[in-house]
């Protein structure tokens, strides 16, 4: 079995869905992001950078 682009982003969305981890999430969504410039870096701008920021907010005054 020869793996194409296609079958890779085949796998990478059925680990997505039957949640084999949230790294997966996250690649395929950058992948997804590359994609489409304009509307990535919108999408980046307004969702995943404020979240990336609470999240990592959240973990620093977790650990302490």
């Amino acid at each position: 079995m020869t793996i194409t682009v296609d079958s890779i982003f085949v796998l990478l969305g059925i680990c997505v869905i039957f949640g084999f981890g949230g790294f997966l999430g996250v690649f395929y969504a950058v992948i997804f992001l590359r994609a489409c410039n304009t509307a990535g870096e919108c999408l980046v701008n307004s969702i995943i950078c404020p979240l990336y920021i609470r999240v990592s907010s959240w973990w620093a005054s977790w650990k302490k």
